[in-house]
């Protein structure tokens, strides 16, 4: 039943971020159309720089995971609720002081980089942003409560309504009130996230209340302890994107921003599509940590090896097609937009190889290299994209955020393997070679037609030929791949148990 309940988390989180990334792609072609991209980039850019002030969520919503797991596997129903509502208890008044506290400092940090055309919208959606931020990271307790249950299956329908409803909400207010009406919607839709979650969560943990009034201090102090040595590395994470934004609207412009803000979605999405469904280990690995200690460098290797199986190939085809996603999206050919899309696929692919021994760390609690690698990437976007920003302009502004991001996570991967005593050799798999030589054929023969493609014919015979191409040549060698058979036999076997 077990196994049957971590296929249902891997396949509903799969599930859920394709259907968010349709969701999104639409959403903001309607954008672009609607408010340009300049509007585009300062709700962004507000979005960024408001989340600098929901650190305090994110080492504890971790926590919960992990030690709602703990418990559960304990069978310790009564300390599943007090933990949760101590942590709701915390999060909710922490976060609402700091967010009081800071909002000048989010004033001042958009009247630092927006040209004052741009300031006063800004300032008319930062409460709405604001207020937003607050529910949905109260919520991210209750969510944080079912994914340590393994329901993460749940905390998925929930976020996929929760999309389609922040959709349906642009299309009704954003015609008629801007980007005010994005404020309008996203704070719609993280009520109703909230409430959903309360009421799931309610149904699995007994005499679970509305208002969170039972506090343990004991449950709170052992929830600190990891909580706040992985709130370094949440930190760390948290201020990469808002610096980036930020160095971008200042030495590139809002339109540049809105450009880098779609080019990260795109890629992100695809990374969000296999980091997400490997992340459903996290609770798992917290239980064999419990159980059986010795299963888990086991379960690396495996998730490893299916990370680079999937992964390497994704990173390309999103590279290599990013010209027609700039035609169908932009509606042109926009060659800042697929140089970002480049540059952020190769940064984000060594994030997403290194996500296996992320997933163990957390789950293990070994975080020391984590926090180090976090904070190296941290410390060097900052500065070096603010050296580079001032010297060549926004486009190396990125470049810098993307280095610094390979830099510090390609230091967890090596430090796992060093601790755990792992090959570098298992780095690439040995009967991956296929797969590698296919990719880099493809990026070689096919990335530079599609480049110079005409706006007027990228939806020609041609293209659909080359295409074909394309997902052929990168088909065959995944198509023959011990690891396709394995999978397809283990999703088969499991959803017939």
């Amino acid at each position: 039943m077990k196994r049957r309940q971590i296929l249902l988390n891997a396949l509903t989180t799969s599930f859920q971020i394709a259907c968010n990334a349709a969701i999104l792609f639409v959403l903001y072609r309607f954008l672009v159309r609607s408010i340009g991209l300049d509007g585009l980039g300062i709700w962004s850019l507000v979005l960024a720089t408001t989340s600098v002030v929901a650190l305090a969520n994110q080492g504890f919503s971790t926590s919960i995971v992990k030690f709602v797991a703990k418990y559960v596997a304990r069978e310790a129903t009564s300390d599943v609720s007090a933990l949760v509502q101590t942590a709701e208890i915390f999060l909710g008044a922490t976060l609402g002081v700091i967010l009081v506290a800071l909002y000048p400092a989010a004033k001042w940090a958009l009247a630092l980089v927006l040209p004052r055309a741009n300031l006063a919208a800004a300032d008319a959606i930062l409460p709405y942003a604001v207020a937003s931020l607050w529910m949905n990271a109260t919520a991210s307790v209750l969510q944080a409560g079912l994914a340590g249950h393994e329901l993460i299956s749940e905390c998925n329908y929930v976020d996929l309504s929760g999309s389609v409803l922040y959709l349906l909400l642009a299309f009704a207010w954003v015609p008629t009130r801007g980007l005010l009406g994005l404020g309008y919607a996203q704070l719609a839709q993280a009520a109703a996230c909230f409430f959903t979650l309360w009421i799931l969560l309610k149904r699995r943990v007994a005499h679970f209340p509305l208002l969170p009034r039972k506090w343990n201090r004991l449950l709170f102090r052992e929830m600190a302890r990891y909580g706040a040595h992985f709130q370094l590395i949440t930190a760390s994470q948290a201020i990469r994107e808002p610096v980036t934004k930020a160095l971008l609207t200042k030495f590139g412009g809002p339109g540049m921003t809105g450009l880098y803000d779609m080019a990260a979605r795109w890629v992100v999405t695809w990374r969000e599509l296999i980091a997400q469904a490997n992340q459903v280990l996290v609770p798992t690995v917290s239980g064999l940590q419990e159980t059986d200690p010795a299963a888990v460098p086991d379960v690396y290797d495996r998730s490893y090896r299916l990370v680079f199986y999937l992964a390497v190939p994704a990173f390309v085809f999103l590279v290599v097609v990013s010209p027609i996603v700039s035609a169908i999206w932009l509606g042109r050919y926009e060659p800042i937009f697929v140089e970002f899309v480049a540059l952020l696929a190769a940064g984000w692919l060594v994030n997403v190889l290194s996500n296996p021994a992320y997933v163990v760390d957390l789950g293990t609690g070994a975080l020391r290299w984590v926090s180090v690698g976090c904070l190296l990437t941290a410390i060097l976007n900052a500065s070096i994209g603010l050296a580079c920003g001032k010297m060549f302009g926004g486009t190396a502004v990125v470049a810098a955020s993307v280095a610094s991001l390979a830099a510090g996570y390609a230091v967890i991967l090596a430090a796992y393997h060093i601790e755990n005593r792992v090959s570098f050799r298992a780095l690439v798999p040995p009967a991956s070679s296929g797969i590698l030589i296919a990719s880099a054929a493809v990026t070689v023969v096919f990335f530079p037609f599609f480049r110079a493609g005409r706006a007027d014919s990228w939806f020609s015979g041609r293209v659909v030929l080359e295409l074909g191409a394309v997902l052929l040549t990168m088909i065959v060698p995944m198509w023959i791949h011990p690891l396709r058979r394995r999978v397809w036999n283990w999703v088969m076997s499991r959803a017939v148990a």
